[in-house]
């Protein structure tokens, strides 16, 4: 056994990962960011610890996961929308 295909493996997921993240940040930003932005910030966060070949995208959702809670709580107070 190789462990090269072991770590493509992890590279894979951890992309994967971070597509998630972001895919549910932008969610959060029109539904309950209070429950959905936290979650996407941390899967972002474990995708960036995950991964070595993905670290620029990793590092792209975290901060897009952040910046996502910030806009959805700030569009959720400004239309009475509920947080959580």
């Amino acid at each position: 056994m190789n462990a090269v295909p072991q770590d493509r493996r992890v590279d894979t997921i951890a992309g994967f990962l971070s597509a998630f993240s972001l895919a549910l940040s932008g969610v959060a930003v029109a539904r309950t960011p209070g429950l959905l932005a936290p979650v996407a910030i941390l899967v972002a966060l474990v995708a960036a610890r995950m991964t070595e070949t993905h670290r620029t995208l990793a590092a792209w959702a975290v901060g897009l996961s952040t910046f996502a809670f910030f806009v959805g709580m700030t569009v959720a107070i400004a239309t009475d929308n509920p947080l959580f």
